[in-house]
């Protein structure tokens, strides 16, 4: 069996809730609708039809991260989305064993998958150099920071798949419908095998929150401004709204003010363990755009919650507001 760690870091929530205001169908829930089945999300990101359409983002620049911290160590899976035919955009985080900074994983241990299912994937590539944010070693607090990220600069650009665009103005919609693609581990849920990767899946939520002004500095005092952008998960018979209840755990201030819609989408889900570093999709101005990079997500957005199920809520680097960073470093 493979041995799949997911180094994905949570922050905290607290505070009062009613538990008889949770719905039933709350359990039931990891990562997608209990009542959807996942291959339907794997359908979505391999883009098969009827998901071929631009009502639907190109997942083909969503990859696969297979990696080990030390030779013939724990097999690490993350997720990351090309922006140019030889970078790679995903979490900083990824690569360090959580909460230590001080040592990334080498880059002859890491392999990049390319395509939907990373058991056979279509083109494995290797990585020539890790790029952290700038800020992100000094201050390493994954969401608080809006800092967490990493280019990863590939030994042979990739071929056949056009890079992500990103998105470089602050005109991210509160509202509008957002998609994620990722390989979050379901391998060990009934009707999956153990042995496996999980294929890339997608899902689609409402975007719920949009902050920048997020300050984080370097050891020689630059300063860089960032920014998050959020949703969650809602369960399908409303009950569950955790970022439009009147519930507000001790870290949602971080995501600023809004409002959410109760209303669960045909494909509404959160992230899972080896999603982290994936892509948040929008169509502003006629195009998909990348507006995040999945950092984490709040560990109790309400009491008693477990991972995963109704109410997690998913939160992602805004790419906007680290765009002129990104660029100066591919182009």
């Amino acid at each position: 069996m493979l041995a799949i760690v997911f180094p994905l870091v949570f922050i905290t929530a607290c505070g009062d809730f009613d538990d008889e205001d949770l719905a039933p169908e709350s359990a039931l829930a990891f990562g997608v609708r209990h009542d959807k089945n996942l291959s339907e999300y794997e359908s979505v990101a391999a883009n098969q039809s009827p998901y071929d359409t631009d009502d639907y983002p190109d997942f083909g620049s969503v990859v696969n991260f297979v990696y080990s911290l030390t030779e013939n160590g724990d097999e690490f899976v993350a997720t990351g989305v090309v922006v140019a035919p030889g970078w790679i955009l995903t979490a900083g985080h990824n690569f360090f064993v959580s909460d230590e900074q001080s040592q990334p994983a080498s880059v002859t241990l890491i392999d990049v998958n390319l395509g939907a299912d990373p058991n056979n994937p279509s083109a494995t590539i290797q990585v020539e150099e890790l790029v952290f944010h700038p800020t992100w070693i000094n201050e390493s607090e994954v969401i608080v920071g809006a800092n967490d990220l990493c280019l990863v600069r590939l030994a042979s650009p990739v071929n056949g798949i056009a890079p992500a665009i990103l998105n470089t103005s602050e005109n991210e919609p509160i509202g509008d419908i957002a998609w994620f693609g990722g390989y979050g581990d379901y391998s060990s849920r009934p009707g999956q095998n153990e042995d496996l990767f999980s294929k890339r899946h997608a899902i689609g939520n409402i975007l719920d929150r949009v902050v920048g002004g997020i300050q984080t500095r370097t050891a020689t005092n630059v300063v860089y401004e960032g920014g998050l952008v959020a949703f969650d998960f809602d369960s399908p018979d409303g009950l569950i709204n955790s970022l439009g209840d009147d519930f507000t755990s001790e870290d949602e201030p971080l995501l600023g003010g809004g409002n959410s819609s109760a209303m669960a989408l045909e494909f509404e889900g959160t992230t899972v363990e080896g999603d982290s570093g994936g892509p948040l999709f929008m169509k502003i101005g006629n195009e998909w755009r990348v507006i995040g990079i999945l950092s984490g997500g709040a560990n109790e957005p309400l009491p008693d919650h477990q991972d995963s199920s109704y109410g997690d809520i998913s939160v992602f680097t805004r790419v906007s507001t680290s765009y002129n960073w990104i660029s100066s470093v591919i182009e």
